[in-house]
């Protein structure tokens, strides 16, 4: 149909009647087509019409501004705006016309105005509810007193301010966007579409909300000093919404997920905002490190409890309550100081906020630390004290419990448990990328099944030993990102990228491990003449203990061969030079050197009948015997990667131990491990040599080949630019790194890592026990 015929026939049909007075023929031609068909729509959805006929007059009343000029853009955006996400409006004959009316208002004013007036209402940009588009209409029509362009920018921020404040808290906001705008124009305008840091940090002044975003590096920082492993804190909302505000849940924990609210509002502190997010990370870390639910929550077996205990709620809810108060039992006395969070906790959750279901209330009895405690909560303690992990906690809950706990407290089978707020939800049915391996729960239920036995066997009821003292997170059966061998504490290093020219915070973990002693006879032997060459050139650099300054104006003593001198200058000329004073002078070496091996993998390969890593212990071990003889205080540690959260740094002699046969058997135990991660082995040297008072400190790494590790590009340099930055930031604290490398590294390499120079590349490596003296004379001389 063309728009002729369009015309022709709505003018048939009465257009002062179904139209209410509006002609399409008033419509630029162009356009007549699109109006037709949204005004068609609406009618065939009875939103205009005889039953609406309040909504139809003030919408055709609007449309008959319609004069084929640049009117009938503002009319095309007010049409597309009736889109079926705002469509509710015109149902409220009340609202539907306020909008138009000062829709038309700021398009008579200023087209462009009016065109962004609707535009913003087809986005949703009004609100969800009468309520909150009443309210915008109410803020423009205040705005627009003091400037449009003002008004358009709250208007375009207005969607945020909804999210984020109350309705009693958005008039504080604009009222600091007035003070703003009349001291700068522009960046009041800029404060209310909320694009100004200004406008961030009022919303938080005046809600004392806490962000996951400013959080979230210290909480997955705690997560990974508690676990032993990265964990990821993300937003709650990146889950299934629907099913988690039916349940009403705030916090899910999946194996190696932490998912928190984006905005913490549940306090108007701040600090106590920020107490909570903490609070709730605790808790998530003791679930993990204890090995409960959330350790395998997300593998394909277990996306919920339910598939661990079944659907009966009764048994639901004993599993939940043992799980909760076993986990915050151990918190307490692993980790004493998290005690007054969980009190902080429980005293938000329970006392101020009465629980409701019956089982809530048995968790209040079985969390708190004071006043008596009821049956149910004794049998639910009691078992919680026999558990070491998830799987044995669903053992331990048999008929005879259920029925016990049934009898004395039915309300326990009829409603499940309500979602605490600070404690994971179990019953979120969730799967995660990288589930847990089957290794993982073969491992817990092993675990489960030899405590279960050793309890029999012991036949007493309680001699299970409780659960703090007799599982780790580190245990060999259950840990599957541990360093074989490595302390369970690890030290965190940033990580630098070249190409996003700023640090991977708290990127790398490193295990510091200490050589086993090892006593090993002749250690010495076929380094005799080395050695001897050796000390014989670094005797020669030990200074004169004590000398005496001579020549001086003034000192100690007097030099009698200068004196006489003194008495024959006198009898020439009236006032010689008085110079034959002395004193003693007192000079002494102040270095301190540390020899940084790379004991990776690739120093197994050979050269002639030795591998590079013989070569390299080899020289460390004449090298020692120099630096012992000339009395330079020094250490000799090693380094290897296996990924980020596996670099390992080997300690064969340390700054305090002597030089002896068995310091050099620890430094002769030294294997190869995995790849090369030099970068974060720099930084761990850095810190421990910024601990001595020397003026004099020094890194001698020793490497055979590029920095390299499981989770570098090597068509990248991205390593190099690390190690580079590594040496920087030692060089700031006074401590100078040297390298020795083989031809693996090319010159263009060593030049990034390794600035002014201070690097040498040996085309024999066979060479560096020769080698390696000189060039430590040349650097300290």
């Amino acid at each position: 149909m063309n728009s002729d015929e369009s015309v022709s026939t709505t003018e048939e049909e009465g257009p002062d009647d179904r139209y209410h007075g509006f002609s399409l023929r008033s419509v630029c031609w162009g356009y007549r087509d699109i109006f037709e068909k949204a005004i068609e729509g609406l009618f065939d959805e009875g939103l205009i019409g005889p039953g609406n006929t309040k909504v139809s007059r003030d919408f055709f009343g609007l449309l008959k501004k319609a004069d084929q000029s640049c009117f009938d853009h503002v009319l095309k955006e007010f049409l597309g705006a009736m889109n079926p996400r705002t469509r509710w409006i015109m149902e409220l004959p009340g609202i539907f016309a306020e909008v138009t009316t000062l829709g038309r208002e700021l398009a008579e004013s200023t087209l462009c105005n009016g065109m962004f007036f609707f535009r913003i209402l087809g986005e949703g940009g009004f609100g969800d509810s009468p309520k909150e588009v009443r309210a915008l209409v109410n803020y423009v029509r205040w705005l627009r007193d003091v400037d449009e362009e003002l008004t358009c920018g709250f208007m375009k921020g207005y969607r945020k301010l909804l999210e984020r404040l109350s309705d009693n808290e958005i008039p504080l906001y604009i009222n600091e966007g007035l003070k703003l705008f009349h001291r700068n124009r522009g960046h009041g305008i800029k404060f209310m579409e909320g694009a100004t840091k200004s406008s961030e940090n009022i919303i938080k002044g005046i809600t004392r909300e806490c962000r996951l975003d400013d959080m979230r590096g210290s909480l997955a920082s705690i997560l990974r000093a508690l676990v032993g492993y990265e964990v990821e804190v993300s937003d709650l909302g990146k889950l299934d919404s629907d099913e988690l505000i039916e349940r009403g849940s705030s916090l899910v924990c999946m194996y190696k997920w932490v998912y928190l609210p984006f905005i913490m509002r549940h306090f108007r502190d701040v600090r106590k905002n920020r107490q909570w997010y903490l609070l709730m990370n605790i808790i998530c870390a003791g679930m993990l490190s204890e090995n409960s639910f959330c350790r395998i929550h997300g593998h394909p077996q277990y996306r919920t409890c339910r598939d661990l205990v079944g659907h009966d709620i009764l048994t639901l809810n004993l599993f939940h309550l043992v799980e909760y108060t076993r986990v915050t039992n151990s918190i307490r006395q692993q980790w004493p100081g998290a005690t007054r969070l969980i009190e902080f906790g429980i005293q938000t959750e329970f006392v101020e906020a009465r629980p409701r279901a019956a089982a809530n209330s048995v968790l209040q009895d079985c969390l708190c630390t004071n006043g008596g405690v009821s049956p149910v909560a004794s049998i639910i303690r009691h078992i919680a004290g026999q558990s070491v992990n998830a799987f044995e906690t669903a053992s331990l809950l048999s008929d005879n419990v259920a029925r016990d706990i049934d009898d004395a407290c039915p309300g326990m089978r009829t409603e499940l448990l309500q979602p605490v707020s600070f404690l994971p939800d179990f019953l979120y049915a969730g799967e995660v990328r990288s589930p847990p391996q089957n290794s993982l729960i073969a491992n817990l239920k092993e675990k489960a099944r030899q405590h279960r036995r050793k309890a029999a066997e012991n036949d007493q009821e309680d001699a299970i030993i409780a659960p703090n003292l007799n599982r780790d997170l580190h245990d060999e059966n259950n840990r599957e990102n541990s360093v074989s061998g490595a302390p369970h504490a690890a030290f965190v290093y940033d990580e630098w990228c070249q190409t996003e020219n700023d640090y991977y915070t708290d990127y790398c973990q490193l295990y510091e491990i200490a050589a086993p002693d090892v006593w090993q006879q002749s250690t010495l032997n076929g380094f005799d003449k080395e050695i001897k060459q050796v000390r014989q050139a670094f005797e020669r650099l030990k200074p004169d203990i004590a000398k005496k300054e001579k020549r001086l104006p003034d000192g100690d003593c007097i030099n009698t061969d200068v004196l006489v001198d003194y008495l024959v200058q006198r009898r020439i000329e009236p006032c010689p030079r008085v110079d034959f004073y002395e004193k003693p002078l007192i000079n002494k070496r102040d270095f301190v050197v540390l020899i940084l091996l790379d004991v990776s993998g690739s120093t197994g390969e050979t050269i002639g009948k030795e591998t590079i890593l013989d070569i390299e212990k080899r020289a460390a071990v004449i090298f020692g015997e120099g630096l012992d003889s000339l009395g330079d205080n020094f250490a000799v540690c090693g380094f290897s990667g296996n990924g980020r959260e596996k670099c390992e740094y080997f300690i064969y002699k340390d700054y305090s131990d002597s030089w002896n046969v068995h310091t050099i058997s620890r430094l002769l135990t030294a294997r190869t491990r995995s790849s090369t991660r030099i970068g974060v082995a720099l930084r761990h040297s850095g810190y421990r040599m910024s601990a001595l008072e020397n003026r004099q400190r020094l890194i001698i790494l020793i490497t055979d080949g590029k920095p390299t590790d499981n989770d570098y590009d090597p068509n990248t340099r991205y390593a190099q630019y690390d190690v580079r930055k590594a040496c920087e930031e030692n060089r700031r604290r006074e401590i100078n790194t040297f390298a020795i490398s083989t031809t693996e590294n090319t010159r263009a390499d060593m030049e990034i890592m390794f600035s002014r120079q201070r690097f040498v590349i040996l085309p024999d490596l066979s060479q560096l026990p020769r080698i390696l003296p000189q060039l430590y004379v040349r650097l300290t001389v």
